[in-house]
């Protein structure tokens, strides 16, 4: 007898009940999963399975689904290589002492008047140079709101929220903040070019923020009080630990220099470590070993006791310990696997047509430019909103509206501006999300007081909407890869 076939399987797009489950599902685990402080790539495999299951439904197999999504995970290899330079370039800036003297100096340019303009600087300067919004609130952040909290007349909240934004503008312009990264990514953009587009909405915002924050400053009364104790021991910590010259700034100059002139940000970072890792060996004087094992594991204190005689790391405080033990490729590997595992889910969601279906129609009435980034400012501050993270939303926004930019004439760089003007940052507003926890912890001040002084995420969204109605600082499609749709049929 012969053996029966196996009945071939039609493949079919999801209904809308089946694709709105699959992002309910994301969203309530994340929910949950955000107040029990549980690991967000764990998070989004749970979810991952369910969508396979759904893709299962509709006729896909295991075997079709990893293929194609196999196929997406490829595109992220930059990002792969740009989130181990990340870790390489952490750990040697502070093997060099790069960041340690951006530190050292810029707590010490502080006083009551400008206490609000130094706090945003300090913690825009941090950001910008390790990519971290977090670390940034955690050493410098911290050392602003010490440094507040012994000033009297001085509005700690209004403080707050500019350490919050100050640490918001280098995640979202920092070439090593992940969300940088992931916005560039998903929109299949170099993340320079993306850089250059977004500073046209960030920086004019910061500079409306600074102008509050001076205006506020001016009627702030001094009184001549000096560095908390906490400070000084961190001052004195670092000044021991590390010796200062303009030469510690070199790997500094080579990123910016790399940005300015469009190199491989790969290339350019790398180099950079590389000549970090020379100055921490032949000016700091620390040992060869160590600056290899900062590259991995990232710095720590216990380094410097090999080559500052008398110097003991366990004494150097709390404070310090936080400020300079960090960096590695180890520090990425979270950042890393969160990524394959969003693509995995972004991939089955489009192979099985889950997102045409969800968006179809929202897309469809979309004919307008203004219509365009609204609609996708919407998106992100929802998924950010219920899910309470920055990242995954990034990840699907691109890849829902990429398609729909080119079709309409408008660069994706458009794109990956608008998901970043509307999404970083946006969960340090949002209670429930992790962000929402960490910055009111770190910073001593509850979410509903710092809101109110976080003047510039308000103007950058002022800015995008602006720019949308007018077509100011829109970047059209490049001629050699439009569309036959012609521009004009977006306004």
């Amino acid at each position: 007898m012969k053996k029966k076939e196996k009945p071939t399987r039609v493949k079919r797009k999801p209904n809308m009940l089946e694709a709105l489950s699959a992002v309910i599902v994301l969203l309530v685990i994340f929910f949950f999963g955000s107040l029990a402080d549980l690991s967000a790539p764990a998070l989004i495999g749970v979810a991952v399975c369910w969508v396979v299951f759904i893709g299962w439904r509709c006729g896909y197999s295991w075997a079709e689904m990893e293929e194609y999504t196999a196929d997406k995970i490829k595109s992220a290899a930059p990002a792969m290589s740009v989130l181990i330079a990340v870790g390489f370039l952490l750990g040697s800036w502070m093997y060099s002492g790069t960041i340690p003297m951006f530190i050292y100096y810029g707590v010490q340019l502080v006083s009551e008047k400008w206490i609000l303009v130094s706090a945003f600087a300090l913690c825009a300067i941090f950001s910008t140079c390790t990519g971290t919004s977090w670390g940034s609130a955690a050493t410098a952040g911290i050392a602003m709101m010490g440094i507040a909290t012994a000033m009297p007349n001085v509005n700690i909240a209004a403080v707050a929220g500019a350490c919050y934004t100050g640490a918001i503008f280098g995640d979202k312009l920092s070439p090593l903040s992940d969300t940088t990264i992931l916005a560039a990514l998903s929109t299949k953009n170099d993340i320079f070019d993306h850089i250059r587009h977004m500073s046209r909405t960030v920086v004019p915002a910061a500079a409306v923020g600074v102008i509050i924050y001076v205006i506020m400053g001016i009627s702030t009364t001094t009184t001549g009080a000096g560095l908390p104790e906490n400070t000084l021991q961190l001052l004195n910590t670092l000044d021991t630990a590390f010796n200062w010259n303009i030469i510690v700034l070199i790997p500094l100059v080579i990123v910016v220099y790399g940005a300015v002139t469009k190199k491989p940000s790969t290339v350019v970072m790398m180099l950079s470590a590389m000549v970090a890792l020379l100055i921490g060996i032949f000016y700091q004087g620390f040992d060869l070993q160590d600056g290899v094992s900062a590259l991995y594991n990232g710095f720590n204190l216990e380094m410097v006791e090999n080559a500052r005689e008398g110097f003991a790391a366990t004494n150097a405080g709390d404070d310090a310990m936080a400020l300079l033990n960090r960096g590695g490729l180890a520090s990425m590997l979270k950042s890393f696997i969160l990524i394959y595992i969003c693509f995995y889910f972004a991939g089955i969601m489009e192979q099985i047509g889950a997102i045409e279906v969800l968006l179809g129609k929202l897309l469809t009435s979309v004919k307008t430019r203004f219509g365009l980034i609204f609609a996708t400012s919407i998106s992100v501050i929802v998924l950010v909103a219920i899910g309470g993270s920055s990242s995954l939303a990034l990840i699907l926004t691109g890849e829902m509206y990429s398609e729909k930019y080119k079709e309409m004439g408008l660069s994706t760089l458009n794109l990956s501006r608008t998901m970043e003007d509307f999404g970083t940052g946006l969960a340090g507003f949002i209670p429930w999300s992790g962000s929402g926890v960490y910055y009111p912890s770190v910073l001593g001040v509850p979410i509903i007081q710092y809101l109110p002084y976080c003047f510039m995420s308000y103007a950058v969204w002022v800015l995008a909407y602006v720019y949308a109605a007018t077509g100011i600082c829109i970047k059209p499609l490049e001629k050699e890869t439009a569309e036959e749709t012609p521009l004009e049929e977006a306004k």
